[in-house]
């Protein structure tokens, strides 16, 4: 049986207990849930009364939360434990002033010498600091006394940032954080927004660009150190790569001069590649002057394929001659060597002195740059493009009747190709030797835009960001050589080409003329006869006696030798093609590794290899700031920069000058 009770507590209006009471069957209710009824409504009230006290003078009840106290010590976040070890000084002062950044607080250099490091916080009384102190008989420090704890107002420091000016040094770890083990990093502008977004610490341009080199300097050493430590790199590089060359002339004052470095691997697959080396020269951006020269080939399948390289004081003739005197023990003379580069004098007579059996032809790029700068009144990008065309025909008949042409139509083009090259040097047939398809050096101009950044680095950073990438284009071609089916005889430059003009070929008409020499008469799509000799090689067209694979008239006479001979055929398709084209040759030209030097803390070198120190070179000193671009060669197009001081010359600008209509 149930019994409502109702006990109505009102406390101003605002509480209010409803109280069911269960009957037992004795009449009685129970105990404890007249207990609790009378617990919740007594603490209703006593609330109600603590609340109505608690009002303020506006009739609104204040919030009523846990007493926060304040914040005694607090921890500088470095880190550091007694006894914990560091290479150097400077390794403590850059620990401590990245996390005085990170942190946001200050500290006062107390003491700094040879033999100790004493820092305390900025503030007075506070008990942070840290006391470090160099180890006997070693150049490393390492922390004796320690408190990590500040003692001071966090909210005191909260402005240190803002008045601290990031350090070179600072940047320089920064950057060694986020970009580890890379040579490049970010712009200095971009350096500037990242230490404001890590540290927020302000740092100028100047600032971000020294870190950025000194970042720099920490994988590899200064610039001054990478000369001191040559001989020790081209040890370690040597004893990794096998076979490998190189070799450095030091002046009478044991100053820098020369330097020739030629890897094993490069020498061994040039074995096995067309005999064709172009050779150049681009300028160094490290602020010691000189030249970086590479001697490059170019494999089968038109990829770079670099022989030597190396660091002279200049293009002249002494700096010429002893690089290709060392070159000599790498690549013997022979007539069927063809050396390609521009028109630099100094190099062409050291060519011809320590080569004298070699062939020398001229880049038809570079002498197109000066053709177009001879001729005036005419559109120039029109001569050169007909210079070039002219260079590349292959028959001597049809050479000189464009040629002819062109002198008439450019008298004074044709008066400076006369007086300045012989046209044995550049025009392809009349070449004496076996150049290929080469006919410009391109491909070492492509190099100098491959190192283009690294041009900047000091000495060991150059050559090892050069080893490194020649390593890499080894082992990218080396799996390219064994891409797809085994049955692939030829390579994909060869191959794409025969498969594109077989179809073409198989139309011509092909009549037999001499079957034991297998002489064919072939009659081109134009009407045109050509003589064509399977066995010798060669076609009255001369494509394939140049380019040393079959031109559209003698895969036509192929043809129709294998339909002639059937199974029985002497000859196949790639009898016929130079072996320098073969798959077979291109895969041993990349069979061997090239590896890069490691770290100089894994480096294993001789005393008396320390001992040989290298005094860099005198600094290059110009005024204003330093030129990273090169002046424009003859002929080439100078591109207009707009003045910043007024708008660019327009129409309306010749009109109405500066003035707004």
């Amino acid at each position: 049986m149930l019994e409502k009770g109702d006990e109505d507590v009102n406390v101003d209006g605002n509480v209010e207990a409803n109280v069911y009471a269960i009957d037992d069957g004795d009449g009685n209710v129970d105990e404890n849930v007249d207990g609790n009824v009378d617990e919740n409504v007594d603490g209703n009230v006593d609330n109600g009364r603590e609340d109505t006290e608690r009002r303020d003078e506006n009739g609104d009840v204040p919030h009523v939360g846990k007493e926060i106290p304040f914040m005694e010590e607090w921890e500088d976040g470095l880190g550091l434990k007694i006894q914990q070890e560091f290479a150097s000084k400077k390794a403590v002062q850059e620990v401590v002033d990245r996390g005085a950044c990170t942190k946001t607080f200050g500290f006062n250099v107390v003491k700094s010498d040879k033999e100790r490091l004493v820092l305390k916080c900025i503030k007075e009384g506070c008990k942070w600091g840290l006391r470090a102190a160099k180890i006997k008989k070693s150049q490393m420090f390492s922390i004796r006394t320690y408190n990590k704890m500040h003692t001071c107002s966090h909210g005191s420091q909260s402005n240190c940032n803002s008045k601290r000016r990031g350090s070179p040094q600072l940047v320089a770890s920064l950057l060694r954080d986020d970009y580890p083990g890379q040579m490049e990093t970010p712009r200095p502008s971009s350096i500037q927004a990242l230490v404001w977004t890590k540290l927020g610490v302000k740092i100028s341009y100047s600032t971000a660009l020294r870190g950025r080199n000194e970042a720099v300097n920490v994988l590899r050493g200064t610039p001054e150190e990478s000369y001191q430590m040559l001989y020790c790199y081209l040890y370690m590089l040597e004893k990794i790569n096998h076979q490998t060359i190189t070799s450095v002339k030091l002046d009478d004052s044991d100053r820098f001069k020369y330097l020739f470095i030629a890897l094993g691997a490069s020498i061994e697959g040039f074995k096995v590649m067309r005999k064709v080396v172009t050779v150049d020269a681009t300028f160094l951006k490290n602020g010691y002057g000189g030249v970086l020269v590479f001697a490059t080939a170019q494999d089968p399948n038109r990829h770079h394929y670099p022989l030597a390289f190396g660091v002279l004081d200049g293009e002249n003739k002494d700096s010429w001659s002893w690089f290709f005197e060392m070159f000599k023990t790498v690549v013997p003379d022979s007539s069927e060597l063809v050396f390609m580069s521009d028109r630099n004098g100094s190099l062409i007579n050291a060519i011809a002195n320590v080569f004298p059996k070699a062939h020398h032809a001229h880049c038809i790029w570079h002498l197109a740059q000066n053709v177009k700068g001879h001729v005036s009144n005419v559109n120039k990008e029109v001569v050169q493009w007909k210079f070039m065309e002219i260079a590349r025909i292959y028959t001597v008949p049809e050479f000189e009747t464009e040629y002819d042409a062109f002198k008439i139509r450019y008298p004074s083009a044709a008066k400076y190709l006369e007086e300045s090259s012989e046209k044995e040097k550049w025009a392809r047939c009349w070449f004496p030797g076996e150049r290929y398809n080469i006919d410009t050096s391109n491909v070492v101009e492509s190099m100098n835009s491959v190192f283009r950044d690294a041009r900047k680095y000091s000495l060991i950073p150059l050559l090892d960001t050069i080893v490194k990438k020649t390593a890499d284009w080894f082992n990218d071609h080396r799996k390219e050589t064994v891409r797809g089916s085994t049955e692939r005889k030829l390579v994909p430059l060869v191959e794409n080409y025969v498969h594109d003009a077989w179809s073409e070929a198989r139309k011509l008409i092909v009549s037999e003329i001499n079957s034991f020499d297998l002489e064919y008469s072939v009659v081109a799509s134009d009407g045109k006869p050509y003589s064509v000799n399977l066995r010798g090689k060669s076609c009255s067209c001369r494509f394939f006696d140049i380019e040393k694979y079959p031109c559209v008239h003698g895969l036509a006479a192929y043809i129709f030798y294998s339909s002639s001979h059937g199974s029985g055929s002497v000859f196949q398709l790639e009898d016929l093609i130079s072996k320098y084209y073969w798959t077979e040759l291109w895969a041993l030209a990349y069979y061997r590794s090239i590896y890069v030097v490691p770290d100089r803390s894994q480096w294993d070198v001789p005393d008396y290899i320390k001992e040989m120190k290298i005094i860099a070179p005198k600094r290059v000193e110009k005024r204003g700031r330093k030129r990273v671009k090169r002046f424009p060669s003859a002929g080439e197009r100078r591109p207009r920069t707009q003045n910043k001081r007024r708008p660019r010359q327009s129409l309306q600008w010749l009109l109405f000058g500066n003035r707004n209509v």
